[in-house]
């Protein structure tokens, strides 16, 4: 298995329970963890990926409630993007249109076939037709057939002011290799299959972004295990020179976080011990689940997290 590329998503939304509806009944993405985030345990934490949530297909959202609206600029990741089989983005077009989602087709600076659109809060997204493999695992989606299903993520794209070190934390740190320079653009792959691919553009001086509803948090990339995530944090500090913050425990992954010198917030996280910790496979992400530290508080903050639709 894999232990590179990207881990998983986090992106920000105001209302859980409508970002519930677009990413596991538009989308057909499976909700594999109900959780709270743990910094403010009034809000929800709700991931979303295959059928156990495994790195590479993840999205999560949290729902901060009254979270003004964000601005993706530069310094921050600016879409993400899915993968698809090539001959699915005619069938995802008429979906995303029947269920009032605006949506367009365009192709990507590397000539890859791309149907763009957002999610309910502004969250740029968007469906690659990218070539399949027999590691491209089709879950069970929900009301989507698994030719047209998605097949985890395919990538994102930061936008970022200069060519500067980020660079080569990319490649020296994260395993990444620059594939392929057109004008503005670099391309960074880590491997072929799901959460491989890392666009890059260089725009220049241009506006800053800003954290709200309908932006990215954080991008969080792979490491196996923690001594293998030691080990890339020690290299951040002694060839980077790069401030890492302490481990932090979430129950289903490990995380560490910096900020890269282009202004995107990164974590490191580990694949183990994944989302199957606390509940078995078969009933991932039907429960709401807290961490042991909130135990005490449980019966508060389910009077105060807002109801979501059953499954």
């Amino acid at each position: 298995m894999r232990s590179r590329g990207l881990h998983h998503i986090t992106t920000v939304i105001r209302e859980a329970r409508r970002g519930r509806h677009f990413y596991a009944n538009v989308l057909g993405l499976k909700i594999v963890k109900k959780t709270v985030c743990y910094d403010d345990p009034g809000s929800y934490h709700l991931y979303y990926g295959d059928d156990i949530g495994a790195p590479g297909t993840v999205i999560s959202t949290l729902a901060w409630r009254c979270v003004p609206p964000g601005m993706a600029g530069v310094g921050e990741v600016v879409q993400t993007s899915f993968r698809i089989a090539a001959g699915a983005v005619d069938w995802w077009s008429e979906r995303l249109t029947a269920a009032a989602v605006s949506c367009r087709l365009d192709h990507s600076p590397f000539g890859e076939k791309v149907l763009r659109f957002a999610d309910p809060d502004g969250t740029a997204l968007a469906l690659v037709c990218a070539e399949q493999n027999d590691r491209d695992k089709a879950w069970h989606p929900v009301g989507v057939e698994e030719e047209h299903a998605i097949c985890g993520l395919h990538g994102v794209t930061l936008s970022v002011r200069e060519a500067d070190s980020t660079i080569k934390i990319l490649q020296d740190v994260l395993d990444f290799r620059c594939v392929a320079e057109l004008g503005s653009w670099m391309r960074f792959v880590a491997h072929d299959g799901p959460g491989g691919t890392l666009d890059l553009q260089v725009v220049g001086p241009s506006s800053r972004g800003h954290l709200g509803g309908g932006t990215i948090r954080h991008v969080a990339f792979r490491a196996a295990n923690a001594d293998d995530q030691a080990a890339m944090v020690e290299k951040l500090r002694a060839d980077h020179g790069i401030a890492v913050s302490e481990p932090v425990a979430r129950t289903y992954l490990t995380a560490v976080g910096f900020r890269a010198p282009c202004g995107v917030l990164f974590e490191i996280a580990t694949d183990c011990p994944g989302f199957a910790v606390d509940e078995p496979l078969d009933r991932l992400g039907k429960e709401l689940k807290f961490p042991s530290f909130l135990d005490a508080r449980r019966l508060e903050l389910q009077s105060i997290l807002p109801p979501l639709d059953s499954d």
